[in-house]
């Protein structure tokens, strides 16, 4: 009896083209979790934005002086990037250019932000930098994956 083991594919762009599930399935595990993390960063600016709406308005301070403070401007910033960053989680998992890009820039940026909180803190900081540097090397490790890259 013939050994019927399969290979495995060696071409991932030839047998993501068949149908979703083989996209699913043939896909690397780095870049499912690259994409997560695009939709974890839409998540947390979305959160960011509707506490920037909130905190719009008018305050007294313990000195008597009246306050406003306006962030619409930055709630519609943020509701900007958590957009992008919602395309680009799902460009990745399409394997489309503009989520590699985008995965790059939002990590990249993310990692040299939180170098500058490592005496803040620390612990904090080297889980997010390690988050941002695992997002990094699996988008590199998988290029092959994206379309024309």
């Amino acid at each position: 009896m013939a050994d019927q083991r399969s290979e495995p594919d060696s071409g991932l762009r030839s047998s993501r083209t068949g149908g979703s599930a083989g996209a699913v399935a043939n896909r690397p595990g780095m870049l499912t979790f690259a994409a997560v993390m695009m939709f974890i960063v839409a998540g947390f600016s979305i959160l960011l934005a509707f506490t920037e709406f909130a905190g719009t308005g008018w305050w007294v301070t313990a000195s008597g002086d009246l306050v406003y403070a306006n962030f619409v401007f930055w709630a519609v910033v943020d509701l900007v990037i958590a957009i992008i960053a919602l395309y680009a989680g799902a460009d990745i998992l399409r394997g489309g250019n503009f989520g590699l890009v985008v995965g790059y820039l939002f990590a990249g940026i993310g990692l040299i932000r939180w170098l500058f909180y490592i005496p803040v803190a620390p612990v904090l900081s080297v889980v997010i930098v390690t988050l941002c540097a695992l997002v990094i090397y699996g988008l590199a490790k998988h290029s092959d994956y994206f379309g024309g890259a």
